[in-house]
């Protein structure tokens, strides 16, 4: 195993409720810490102080501050996952393109709604040092482009303009919910990336 993966792994999982409870408040604080007085202040006394433990509590759950932030990346993650797994159950039943990428985008913008202020500490405050590999997805693209590849026309390489397509679309999205968070609750922003897309993964030749 590598160092770094050492580093940022949990020392043990807590199994009963007063140990989860402990971990959740660690996790917590983290949060605020992070999202309030950026990665320089986050230490491990001032999360344990803010979470209300003892030091010794949180280093029985985590070897340092970045395995603390891996794990609050880890939870964001899995609230993200699950909003996008909702849209990808819904695409089957879209009969076009622009109706596919419409529950595509909003599932994203919707993603960037949870914890907003999270989502940009963790992209923008922490150094990528700090940072934990994002976990596989290239089993759910695949699953999204197998229900928009009909749609697409005289695109010669479906995967690869895809991946484009979705990187554009995330980078968009995450700009907004930084610095102009009032445009999620949009509708014409979701209409206007969903002709952004359209146009790329539609060609007339």
């Amino acid at each position: 195993m590598r160092a770094s993966k050492r580093l940022t792994n949990p020392r043990k999982t807590p199994r009963q409720e007063r140990s989860r409870a402990t971990v959740d408040a660690i996790t917590q604080a983290a949060t605020y810490i992070l999202v309030k007085r950026g990665w320089d202040k986050l230490t491990t006394n001032a999360i344990a102080e803010r979470a209300g433990v003892n030091i010794s509590s949180l280093y029985q759950y985590f070897p340092n501050k970045q395995a603390i932030v891996a794990e609050l990346e880890r939870r964001h993650a899995t609230q993200a996952r699950q909003t996008l797994t909702s849209a990808l159950l819904k695409l089957p039943a879209q009969r076009s393109l622009r109706d596919a990428l419409t529950v595509l985008v909003q599932s994203i913008v919707d993603e960037h709604k949870i914890a907003p202020a999270v989502h940009r500490a963790i992209a923008e405050e922490l150094p990528r040092s700090a940072r934990c590999a994002p976990r596989e997805s290239n089993a759910f693209d695949q699953q999204l482009l197998q229900q928009l590849r009909p749609f697409m026309k005289n695109v010669p390489d479906p995967d690869f303009a895809f991946q484009i397509g979705l990187k554009a679309a995330h980078a968009v999205i995450h700009e907004a919910a930084s610095h102009r968070p009032e445009m999620l609750a949009q509708a014409e922003f979701v209409q206007e990336i969903v002709a952004l897309l359209e146009g790329y993964l539609r060609r007339r030749h």
